[in-house]
C-alpha cells in the first residue's frame, strides 16, 4: 500500500512540476496560459505530495523532494504578494470624507444564470455609486434596467448574446461615456468620466477580454490589456480600471499591464479574494480586478455574496485624496522591458492566432513596433 501511495505522490509531483515550468514559457497558446490560473491549487498539491513522500519514507526522497521544493518555490514566489502578510501596494484609508468616497461594484452575472431577482437584490443592497455588470444579454439588461434605472439615472448598456455584454449604472453623471472594442472579437469595453460632487472627473475603464481556452489562444486578451494599459496611462489622473480580466494578478501579462498603465493593485498585500469559480470551491482564483492610480486609498476591498453566477461580485470603496495618498504608494516601475513585452504581445496578436474571432482582431502591424505604444514619461 505504501508503495502505491508513494507512486501516486511522485506522479503528482511530476505532473505539477511540468505544469509549473510550462507556465514560465512566454507564449499565448491556451494550453500554456491556463497553467497561470491554479497556482494556489498547484502549491497545495505539491505540499501534500511532498509530505506524503516524507511520511512513507519514499525511495530517492532527496530527488523527489528537490523537484517538489523547486516547483513549490516557484509557485509561492508568484503567490506571496497576494497573501495578507505581504506589504500592501495600495494604502488603507481608515478615514475619508463622504465627498471623497467612491463605491464601485463589479459583477459578472453569467449569461445562462436566470436568477435576476438575486442579482438585483444584491446590487440594490450595496448602495454603490457605480455598478458594472458583465455577460448581460438582452434579458439581463431588461431585468437589471427595471431594478436599477430609478436609483441609477446614468447608464451605458451594451447587451450581447455572446457572453461579452457589458452595462454600467451610476448615481453620478457619466461624462463622455463611450464604447470601444480595443482588440475586436465582439468584446466591448467602456471608458467614461464620472462627475464627482466636488467637481472632479476621474476616468473609469471597464473591460472584459476573452480568456485562454481550448480553441481560443490568449493573444486577443493580451492585446486588449496592452492597448488598455496605454490608454490608462495616457488618460491622466485620477483613473480606475475595473472588470473581469480573465487573467490573474500574478500573470506576466497583468503585471505588464500594471507597469504600462502605472496603476496600483489593491489586492496585493490584502489577500486572494477569489471571484471565480463561485460554484467550485476547489478551483477558485481572482479573475475580477480593480486597479487605480495613486490618487486613491482603499477604504474597503471585498468579494460579495453569491447570486447564482459562476463569479462572486467584487466590491471596492476608494477615497480620492491625491495629496494624501500619492506620497505613500506607487505603481510598479514602468520599465523598457515592460514596453517591449507589450509591443511583442501586440505584434503577435496582429498575426492572428486560434479562436472563433481571431480574424476579427483590430490590432494591425504597420511594420513599426516602436510606435505601437507610447514611451515612458
Amino acid at each position: 500500500m505504501k508503495s502505491w501511495i508513494a507512486r501516486i505522490a511522485r506522479l503528482v509531483i511530476i505532473l505539477v512540476a511540468v505544469a509549473t515550468f510550462i507556465a514560465l514559457l512566454a507564449a499565448d497558446k491556451w494550453w500554456i496560459r491556463v497553467f497561470d490560473f491554479p497556482r494556489l491549487q498547484f502549491a497545495l498539491l505539491l505540499a501534500v505530495a511532498l509530505a506524503v513522500l516524507i511520511a512513507v519514507k519514499s525511495k530517492r526522497l532527496y530527488l523527489w523532494s528537490g523537484i517538489a521544493v523547486v516547483a513549490l518555490g516557484l509557485q509561492l514566489f508568484q503567490l506571496f504578494p497576494y497573501s495578507p502578510i505581504a506589504a500592501k501596494q495600495a494604502v488603507d484609508a481608515p478615514s475619508c470624507a463622504a465627498v471623497d468616497r467612491l463605491h464601485i461594484v463589479s459583477l459578472n452575472v453569467y449569461q445562462d444564470n436566470r436568477d435576476f431577482d438575486a442579482a438585483i437584490a444584491y446590487l440594490q443592497s450595496t448602495g454603490a455609486d457605480v455598478i458594472l455588470v458583465m455577460e448581460n444579454d438582452q434579458a439581463w439588461t431588461d431585468a437589471l434596467s427595471a431594478g436599477l434605472d430609478e436609483d441609477y439615472p446614468y447608464s451605458v448598456k451594451i447587451p450581447q448574446d455572446n457572453t461579452y455584454g457589458m452595462a454600467m449604472w451610476s448615481r453620478l453623471e457619466l461624462v463622455g461615456a463611450e464604447r470601444n472594442e480595443l482588440a475586436g472579437g465582439g468584446t466591448p469595453s467602456i471608458r467614461t468620466r464620472i462627475r464627482r460632487e466636488d467637481g472632479s472627473l476621474p476616468t473609469l475603464f471597464a473591460v472584459h477580454p476573452r480568456p485562454p481556452s481550448p480553441g481560443q489562444d490568449s493573444g486577443q486578451r493580451d492585446a486588449e490589456l496592452m492597448l488598455l494599459a496605454d490608454l490608462v496611462r495616457g488618460s491622466g489622473r485620477p483613473t480606475i480600471v475595473i472588470g473581469d480580466f480573465n487573467d490573474v494578478g500574478w500573470s506576466h501579462v497583468t503585471e505588464t499591464f500594471q507597469r504600462l498603465g502605472q496603476v496600483i493593485d489593491p489586492r496585493v498585500g490584502r489577500g486572494f479574494y477569489a471571484t471565480f469559480d463561485a460554484k467550485n470551491p476547489l478551483m477558485r482564483w481572482p479573475l475580477d480586478h480593480v486597479f487605480h492610480t495613486d490618487d486613491f486609498g482603499v477604504i474597503r476591498f471585498a468579494t460579495g455574496q453569491g447570486v447564482g453566477s459562476d463569479h462572486f461580485p467584487l466590491e471596492v470603496e476608494l477615497c480620492q485624496q491625491r495629496d494624501r495618498f500619492a506620497p505613500q504608494q506607487e505603481a510598479p516601475e514602468l520599465t523598457q522591458d515592460a514596453i517591449e513585452t507589450a509591443r511583442d504581445e501586440l505584434e503577435e496578436a496582429s498575426l492572428g492566432g486560434e479562436g472563433p474571432d481571431a480574424e476579427r482582431l483590430t490590432v494591425t502591424d504597420d511594420g513599426d513596433e516602436d510606435e505601437a505604444l507610447s514611451p515612458p514619461d
